[in-house]
């Protein structure tokens, strides 16, 4: 493992602290007799001698004779280049591999000593073998960790399937409940339908608005089974409903007093549909009651997003308010119940309008649930 070292205006003692614990030999030699300055704990193992042994001592005593070390020394402090030495050894019973580096150290633009790296000593045949070793040990860990990964894989992926067949079962299911119950709502129209038909006069009236209201719970469950998602209701389709239910049950073909919707691509929460929607019947109901004495005119169901608002309109352009000390619109309990389903929305109410100039009523409630926080009663 061959590094490069700059050469440096400082004794590498200054650095010991990281070189002591290198765990290959480095040592600085300072002068043309190369005298040890300093040398790591690996560099002493390597020559067998004591710290003491080898500091402030000629390096040529510590070296062989014959080592090609000694010339590269006097080559490297003579040029000021670096120079790298690599050979195997004759020795029993195998060969003896080296690898070291020799680096200059610089002061005041002049070489003033040399530095050596030991980067490897050993058998060649145990540095194969390490080499092979750690080639193989690498190679089975990563089939190890590649088995590992497909198997969590496959786990994961069997949990993901499973989870999505349970969503898939909790929206069948939540699907039917909304359905159902829209099918009992309908079972009491159909009874409510067959008391009106028994009752006299002057209470069919009040059974003609139960039955409204209840019939508009029921269209809008059956939109909320119809959804995609069964957790919200499109606004704008709802409005079309309760637009198409009040004109066949109030109005009929024949009538003049039409109805019309403009509603941006907006959903409500299911929680707040309910009472979002028997505000609407209430209101427009009341509108088509006594904004038209005449019998012609046009109501507007209209639905915007306002920043993080619904803003719900429903507008009539009938005989219009009141003028004050003129009375008021019939139907007292339809205000109390209109009070009531702003309240839920968690919205604010405000009513405009003129004689003969026609009324509209505005709602404005937050665009998500949580920030409308728990509905009243």
């Amino acid at each position: 493992m061959t590094s490069s070292m700059p050469a440096t205006r400082h004794s590498i003692a200054d650095l010991s602290g990281s070189f002591d614990i290198a765990p290959w030999a480095v040592t600085e030699l300072s002068g043309e007799t190369h005298i040890v300055r300093y040398a790591n704990p690996a560099f002493c193992r390597l020559i067998g001698k004591a710290h003491d042994e080898v500091i402030g001592r000629p390096f040529d005593g510590l070296a062989p004779k014959t080592d090609e070390c000694l010339t590269l020394l006097d080559r490297v402090y003579r040029t000021g280049a670096a120079e790298s030495y690599t050979a195997a050894e004759k020795a029993a019973p195998l060969p003896l591999f080296f690898s070291y580096t020799l680096w200059p150290v610089v002061a005041d633009g002049r070489t003033a000593g040399v530095m050596i790296q030991v980067n490897e000593t050993g058998p060649l045949h145990e540095t194969r073998k390490a080499i092979s070793e750690a080639l193989l040990l690498g190679a089975l860990r990563q089939d190890e960790l590649i088995e590992a990964a497909n198997s969590a894989n496959a786990q994961l992926q069997a949990e993901v399937q499973e989870r999505q067949r349970r969503e898939e079962d909790a929206k069948a299911l939540t699907k039917e409940v909304w359905h159902r119950v829209k099918n009992n709502l309908q079972i009491v129209v159909a009874l409510l339908a067959n008391e009106i038909k028994r009752t006299p006069e002057p209470w069919v009236q009040g059974y003609l608005a139960m039955q409204d209201r209840i019939s508009a719970i029921a269209r809008l469950y059956d939109l909320i089974s119809q959804s995609t998602l069964g957790q919200t209701v499109p606004i704008g389709a709802y409005l079309e409903e309760v637009a198409a239910t009040l004109s066949t049950s109030l109005l009929g073909d024949s009538s003049g007093i039409r109805i019309v919707v403009e509603a941006e691509a907006l959903e409500i929460d299911s929680e707040r549909a309910v009472p979002f929607g028997l505000l609407v019947n209430e209101l427009a109901t009341n509108a088509i009651k006594h904004a038209f004495p005449a019998g012609v005119g046009l109501v507007t169901l209209a639905a915007h997003r306002t920043g993080n608002e619904i803003e719900l309109s429903v507008t009539d352009d009938g005989i219009g308010m009141p003028a004050p000390g003129q009375g008021s619109t019939p139907g007292k309990h339809g205000s109390d119940y209109v009070a009531i389903f702003v309240r839920q929305l968690g919205g604010a109410l405000v009513r405009s309008g003129a004689p003969g100039a026609g009324t509209s009523v505005t709602i404005r409630f937050p665009l998500s649930f949580g920030a409308a926080g728990s509905a009243n009663p």
